[in-house]
């Protein structure tokens, strides 16, 4: 990996002495019921997710299977199962819930693995939904934000506003500190699960509170991952000059061996999310994006590196 750090480190002028690393900062913690989501319990929501009666379904997916469940109780769920078109694509959007938790953000909705009876799903004959044995399919039960507005950061003239905030020698304005800092974050966040599917369109919404959702994260954790969609993510890793100390700490502090705790099985128990080979590419994209933040504080000083909390 370490070919693609002259790329990224194209608009540099010159490379200085790299400077010490920072102490990470502790892991933090696993368990859902110490966190929240949007004021609810992440405990609460992903028990509802995984087994409140289904109400209602409808048919919000365009180029996927994705369903939005109306579920007893309240709290719905969008649901995207395995298909013969996107195969376990649903898994990718568990293990981004989860790396969403370990590496201390609170962006990626809650998503559990749920198991639905094909009659509760009403299908066409022609669906490309795949069912077991005892007539159910499996898919990613994700928490349905109650409201997600646009907030047009993916057009053109959009990301070209933001690709000056996140450069090293340019004006953050200050009541967008909180914006740059979060599509800061989502683009490191991509690199590391290797998404390369985020900004074909409407993918990063905004909660309620003006806070960006990372939602629709099926296109990541491909391994191997096609150089072309590498290449995807690097682009927009490269746009990232500015960066959250607080999150490239948890980066730091992240090891195979966390990462395999959080990630863990399926929600049966019995299956891994992601194999190891994905595990360990993952990580090697960690220790890419570490060395490209290193050689930029060698450049510019910490200070301006770790421009954000």
């Amino acid at each position: 990996m370490r070919r693609w750090i002259a790329p990224l480190l194209a608009t540099a002028v010159a490379l200085g002495p790299l400077v010490g690393r920072t102490q990470p900062s502790p892991a933090p913690p696993s368990v859902a019921d110490t966190r929240a989501f949007g004021g609810v319990s992440e405990a609460r929501i992903l028990e509802a997710i995984r087994s409140a009666r289904v109400l209602g379904r409808q048919n919000v997916g365009s180029t996927s299977v994705n369903l939005h469940l109306r579920l007893e109780g309240g709290i719905d769920a969008a649901w995207k199962p395995r298909t013969t078109s996107h195969g376990e694509s649903y898994r990718a959007e568990i293990a981004a819930y989860r790396l969403n938790r370990l590496l201390g953000l609170n962006r990626v909705p809650p998503a559990i693995s749920r198991p639905i009876q094909r009659s509760a799903l009403r299908l066409a004959p022609d669906s490309p939904v795949i069912f077991d044995r005892d007539n159910t399919a499996r898919g990613a039960a994700i928490y349905w934000v109650p409201v997600l507005r646009p907030s047009r950061i993916d057009g053109v003239e959009d990301q070209e506003r933001w690709g000056r905030w996140l450069r090293q020698g340019r004006t953050v304005p200050p009541d967008q500190s909180q914006r740059a800092e979060e599509i800061s974050t989502l683009l490191v966040f991509d690199f590391l699960t290797g998404n390369w599917d985020r900004w074909s369109g409407a993918n990063v919404p905004m909660d309620a509170q003006g806070h960006l959702i990372y939602r629709d994260n099926n296109g990541g954790f491909l391994e191997p991952l096609p150089r072309w969609k590498m290449e995807i993510i690097f682009s927009f890793l490269q746009r990232v000059q500015r960066f959250s100390r607080r999150f490239v700490d948890q980066v730091r502090a992240m090891t195979l061996a966390s990462l395999r705790r959080a990630i863990a099985n399926d929600a049966d128990g019995t299956e891994p999310l992601l194999n190891d080979a994905q595990l360990r590419a993952m990580m090697r994209r960690r220790a890419t994006f570490l060395e490209y933040v290193d050689a930029l504080v060698g450049i510019h000083g910490a200070s301006e590196v770790y421009f954000f909390d």
